[in-house]
Order: C-alpha cells, then structure tokens, then sequence
C-alpha cells in the first residue's frame, strides 16, 4: 500500500489512468545527515503545508516515507508533483514553488 489510504489503494485497482511513481531523495540529490533532514523538512514543511498545497494543485495523492516519497495520480499531475518535490529537495525555497505551482494550475484548468 506504500503508505496511502485504503481508498486510495482501491481506486488504483479500479481505475487504469492512475499512476504511482516511487522515488527516493538520494535518486535526486546525494545528502547526508543535517543536509538530508532540511530536504525532508522543505518537503514537508511546518503542519505539512507545502506537501498540502502540491498535493491539491496537482490533485495528486503524496506520501514522504523517511526518504522515500511515493506519488498517486495522472500521469501528468505526477510529473508536475514530482518536479516541483525535486524543486525542493534541490533547495528551492518553497516560495518559488507555490509560483511555479500556481502557473501550472492556470494552464492545467484552462486545458480542460
């Protein structure tokens, strides 16, 4: 189950346009120690409000398991949640990302 919810588990079986994409932080970025616990921390940031607003912007599904992060979603939602996650463990304040985020949203609900 990867850490997702039972729900979440079942829509995959059900519905063939949903994709997980497994990746750890060290698949990014090589850190070690203080510098791998700040990555984890921009990702997750304060009451989990980065890791929120990714994951309503790109109607994705994200868990951040140690080092591990696990996506459910669209194809094309995942690759937008798991640029903007690779944005931050690069070292991106998250400022800049709720930008890139927000463009992004703009295009995605005028596409549709």
């Amino acid at each position: 189950m990867l850490g997702f919810d039972v729900i979440d588990v079942v829509a995959i079986l059900l519905m063939d346009e949903l994709y997980v994409e497994s990746f750890e932080i060290k698949d990014v970025k090589t850190l070690r120690g203080e510098h791998l616990s700040r990555a984890i921390g921009r990702l997750s940031s304060k009451e989990g409000k980065t890791k929120f607003a990714i994951k309503n912007s790109t109607k994705t599904q994200i868990v951040i398991a140690d080092t591990k992060i696990h996506i459910l979603g669209s194809f094309a939602n995942v690759k937008i949640a798991r640029d903007s996650l690779c944005s931050l463990i690069m070292g991106s304040p998250a400022g800049k990302v709720y930008l890139k985020l927000r463009a992004v949203s703009v295009r995605l609900a005028e596409r549709f």
